[in-house]
This record gives C-alpha cells, structure tokens and sequence, in this order.
C-alpha cells in the first residue's frame, strides 16, 4: 500500500509543478505579446491640465506634467486636433517686457519630477486655430518624447491675463500678443 501512496503521491506533485509551470510560460507569453503589441504605457500624468478658452487663433495650455518613473523624459514637441501648429514656449525678459518665444530643444522632466505650464511663464502654445476653442471643450493633445508619445485631454476655461510679445525672429510676429498673466 505504502508503495501505490508514495506513487500517487509522486504523480500529483509532479502534475502540481507541471501546471505551476505551465501557467508561469502562459504569463510570459501574455507580457511579450503585450509588448509586441504595444501597449500603451503611461509615461507622466497631466495633472490640473487646461487651456484657454479663446475666439482668435491662439491659446496656451497649462497644467503640471508629472514623471513618476526612475529615468528623465525629454519633452520634444506637442501635437494637437485642433489644426495649425502647436509649439513648447517659454516667457523670458524682453526689452518691453515679458516675452514668449519657442523653445526648440523643449523640456527635460527629471525622474520623479515635473514641468509646471503656467500663464507668464513656460506653456504649450496653439497656434493658426482652425476654429474657436469654447469654454468646456475637450482639447486631446499628443506628448512627444524621445522615442514615445502619450495623449493627454484637457478642457478649456475662460481666463484673463496678460499681453506678452513674441522675441524678434520666432516668425510668429503676425500673431500679435497672448493674454498669459492673471
């Protein structure tokens, strides 16, 4: 008896490690082909996103992107559904004041850091509007890093603020100013 115990026994525990096993390939496979495929990562959260409601061809969105991973993200550009071009600025001192101008190499968000947009100071800017953006409105816009991209929604707000110019040579002289300041 003990001997037919000892086998089915031995026959059990073999089938427990074969399923284990089995099931253990079954989720590295899953992992892969989720790769392969892929799958969206979250790369920063976009938290407290906005942009300004407006009925002329330019605005600014703000809010604070977050990076919550261990390694640094370079911020490339923005694209956005609303039509004409989207830049990353940046306000810097100018001979009458406040000024934006493009900031071509973008943002470095540290690991474990963030980028604050702020009206007067560095924001995504929207530019050559095909139509108003109207308070409420969903606006989807597609960070660019190095090597990936993350879509982010933001809604538009009625916001007051200032008139800073755009630097000499950024060609967008023709825009005039865009009320930023609060």
């Amino acid at each position: 008896m003990r001997t037919h115990t000892r086998a089915a026994f031995a026959a059990a525990t073999a089938l427990a490690l074969a399923l284990t096993a089995a099931c253990g390939t079954d989720d590295a496979d899953t992992g892969d082909a989720a790769a392969e495929t892929g799958a969206a990562t979250t790369l920063v959260t976009f938290d407290d996103g906005w942009a300004k409601a407006t009925d002329t061809e330019m605005s600014g969105v703000f809010g604070t992107i977050r990076n919550p991973g261990d390694s640094d993200l370079h911020l490339t550009g923005v694209d956005g559904d609303l039509g004409g071009s989207t830049e990353l600025h940046e306000t810097v001192p100018g001979a009458s004041g406040m000024m934006m101008k493009e900031r071509e190499d973008g943002f470095v968000i540290p690991a474990g850091g963030e980028l604050v947009l702020e009206p007067g100071g560095n924001h995504i800017m929207l530019m050559d509007l095909d139509e108003p953006i109207t308070t409420g409105q969903e606006i989807t816009l597609t960070l660019e890093f190095d090597g990936a991209e993350q879509d982010v929604t933001v809604f538009a707000r009625d916001f007051k603020g200032g008139e800073e110019e755009y630097v000499g040579g950024s060609g967008h002289e023709s825009h005039g100013g865009m009320n930023h300041d609060g």
